[in-house]
């Protein structure tokens, strides 16, 4: 297998950081615009926040994801770390696919159903049950897969299960 060299590693590994970067700061953002909430006063208003945060999730946090995805499998493809050599790497692996899953066939079409919902209905949704089940279901999501997004950069970091010696090298 074709190893990649100093210098490739080295942007490879800049365009994995950034990707991973901006797909926490996104869904971070995206939690913390529901805060906003309490502040509105128009429908016109909160259909904008629900259309914000689905553009976000859209346009920058679904494609942060999939160049995390991409990079850190060319990674595993050409470097020495490869797919399954590690715990840390699987676990890695695992959470990066069940997200990327799980976001597209449940987080983004609850929170598109929300700008529907929003856009038909304006404040009034705020007390509409089938809202405030997607509402709540994207909230408890959301902080499942940011949180779980964290923990998974602090194992890429921290590598549990390799020695010390290795770490360092």
């Amino acid at each position: 297998m074709q190893q990649l060299s100093i210098t490739q590693k080295k942007w490879l590994k800049s365009i994995h950081l950034l990707a991973a970067g901006i797909w926490v700061t996104t869904g971070l953002t995206m939690f913390l615009l529901h805060f906003m909430r309490k502040e509105l006063q128009t429908g016109d208003q909160l259909h904008l926040i629900n259309k914000i945060i689905h553009f976000i999730d859209m346009k920058i946090l679904v494609p942060s994801a999939i160049v995390s995805l991409l990079t850190g499998w060319i990674y595993s493809q050409f470097t020495k770390w490869g797919y399954f050599q590690h715990g840390w790497l699987i676990f890695k692996w695992i959470i990066t696919l069940l997200i990327i899953i799980l976001g597209t066939l449940y987080s983004g079409p609850w929170i598109a159903e929300m700008v529907r919902i929003s856009g038909e209905l304006g404040l009034t949704a705020l007390s509409n049950t089938e809202y405030q089940w997607y509402d709540k279901s994207q909230t408890l999501m959301g902080i499942c897969m940011n949180g779980t997004l964290i923990l998974t950069i602090f194992i890429s970091v921290f590598k549990p299960g390799k020695s010390k010696k290795k770490i360092n090298k």
